[in-house]
């Protein structure tokens, strides 16, 4: 009986490390920026910036070398990023930085624009 209640006791220690682990990996999973946006107007997002995109571009490169084949002031969540996409070895990455001080936030891979589509098509 004693062994039971041990073994039910680490189950459940285990469940709550589990879950624990799993909300801070998805709460880290979030972007910290430095602009904060308050009004989604992307007319204003070049001056709202302070890294201009010469910038980012050697910031994005620096962190992941390659072909740049987009660049552009993007919202990602809530704050002002550049969205950097290089093509390295037959991947695409998206590279985050931080539109006020060039700072790298996020390195993600991601598909061919032509493969979002065929995605998007099939649904």
């Amino acid at each position: 009986m004693k062994n039971t209640k041990k073994l039910a006791a680490l189950a459940l220690g285990g469940l709550l490390l589990a879950t624990s682990a799993a909300g801070i990996a998805t709460a880290s999973s979030q972007l910290n920026g430095s602009i904060k946006i308050t009004q989604d107007n992307e007319a204003n997002y070049a001056n709202l910036a302070s890294v201009n995109i010469d910038q980012a571009v050697a910031s994005a490169l620096k962190a992941q070398p390659g072909q740049v084949i987009k660049a552009g002031l993007e919202n990602e969540d809530g704050y002002l990023v550049w969205g950097i996409e290089i093509a390295s070895n037959n991947q695409i990455h998206e590279v985050k930085v931080d539109a006020k001080n060039a700072k790298i936030l996020k390195i993600e891979k991601d598909q061919p624009d032509s493969q979002k589509e065929g995605i998007e098509e099939n649904d």
